[in-house]
């Protein structure tokens, strides 16, 4: 059989959430040709990275071909939409056309499904977070086209299935890869200041309906420009500042050499946990991220950028983790109070956590791997996965 695990994003915060799988399969399953295909030289490397921690996995690389008319317009293009994605699948379809499974982290390869080509190719998702927000994401109506979907816990399932989105026999639960994936990159708190005052990491999400980051966010960095007590990663989804036309974000010079801050709206340490394993304290509002901070749990504070009446919103339940303002003029006593009062908030992090990533003896990668060489096989779903 030959299996097919797509990087097409350009960015690289896909990466972690899907190549384990490959990796474990190549080792395990000597039935399954695996190749990993990717849309750029960075994401490949990045794939390539986490492999290390696989001993000899037996993956094969292959990097899409991009028209080379995207690859020219893509910088100005991708500020508004990512149309470099259809049109690298449409560049590519020989190659998906040859597979018997096609494995992929987001939607946009959904509408592969609509090709007489690619009738004979199971689609398997594989998502590339776990947060809250039931209206971006993962949780979509599509999610049930798919031929199969791996779940990284039954928070998602369950969710999914109660509002009529997840057949029963389209799903498994296989727990959230990318832990593993970057363990060897990550896996200790690293030291990214000159001295040892607490780090507060501030992780704004993208979307203008639900960002900090318009009404709030140069406030909260005015806040650690002046006030030297406490140091600051800056690290927002990449996406922020990428799609700058639609999002209307532009970040200021101004806080550019600042020492007790690191900015960073992209790089692979912004991708990989190293500032999320590395921050004492965490401030945002819905971003996914923030379930990947819990796996230790730790103090936060959440911005109501607009003025949500969350209360019983199952959407932001994230903000009952800490404490929450809606004025960034309380951050400073917010954060204050933050580690003295995490103890009234950590048992609640850590049941949400465990409802949200399956944990077992074995990696989630390996049981992703088996699921997906199973369904492979049979097109069915073993019970032990739901």
């Amino acid at each position: 059989m030959k299996i097919g695990f797509v990087l097409n994003h350009y960015d690289l915060h896909q990466v972690p959430h899907i190549v384990p799988y490959a990796f474990e399969m190549s080792r395990d399953y000597d039935d399954c040709e695996v190749i990993i295909f990717s849309s750029s030289q960075a994401e490949e490397e990045f794939a390539r990275k986490i492999g290390h921690g696989y001993p000899d996995h037996k993956v094969t690389f292959k990097l899409f071909r991009v028209p080379p008319l995207i690859s020219v317009v893509d910088p100005l293009l991708s500020k508004v939409v990512f149309a470099r994605k259809k049109a690298v699948l449409k560049a590519n379809l020989d190659e998906l056309t040859k597979l018997d499974v096609l494995v992929v982290p987001e939607m946009t390869s959904l509408a592969l499904q609509k090709l007489p080509e690619m009738k004979n190719v199971k689609l398997v998702f594989t998502g590339h977070g776990a947060g809250d927000n039931r209206e971006f994401g993962s949780f979509n109506e599509r999610i049930g086209k798919f031929d199969l979907c791996l779940m990284p816990g039954r928070k998602y399932a369950d969710g999914l299935r109660e509002v009529g989105f997840l057949p029963d026999d389209r799903y498994a639960i296989a727990g959230y890869p990318k832990f593993e994936a970057v363990k060897h990159l990550s896996s200790t708190k690293r030291k990214l200041f000159k001295n040892d005052k607490p780090v507060v990491v501030y992780n704004p999400h993208h979307l203008p309906n639900y960002t900090s980051w318009a009404s709030m966010g140069e406030q909260v960095l005015d806040y650690f420009y002046d006030n030297d007590d406490y140091n600051l990663i800056f690290c927002p989804h990449v996406l922020l500042f990428r799609r700058s036309l639609t999002k209307g974000a532009r970040f200021p010079k101004k806080y550019k050499n600042t020492p007790n801050v690191i900015i960073d709206t992209g790089s692979r340490n912004s991708v990989d946990m190293t500032y999320l394993r590395s921050a004492d304290i965490y401030i945002g509002d819905v971003s996914s991220q923030i379930y990947e901070f819990l796996e230790e749990p730790r103090p936060c504070v959440f911005l109501n950028a607009h003025k949500v009446e969350w209360q019983n919103d199952p959407s932001y339940l994230q903000w009952r983790f800490g404490e929450l303002i809606d004025d960034a003029t309380d951050l400073g006593p917010a954060l204050a109070r933050a580690s003295e009062t995490h103890g009234e908030y950590a048992g609640f992090q850590k049941e949400c956590f465990e409802h949200t990533f399956a944990v077992s003896k074995r990696t989630a990668g390996s049981r992703g791997a088996e699921i997906i060489a199973e369904f492979a096989r049979s097109g069915t779903v073993a019970d032990k996965w739901l």
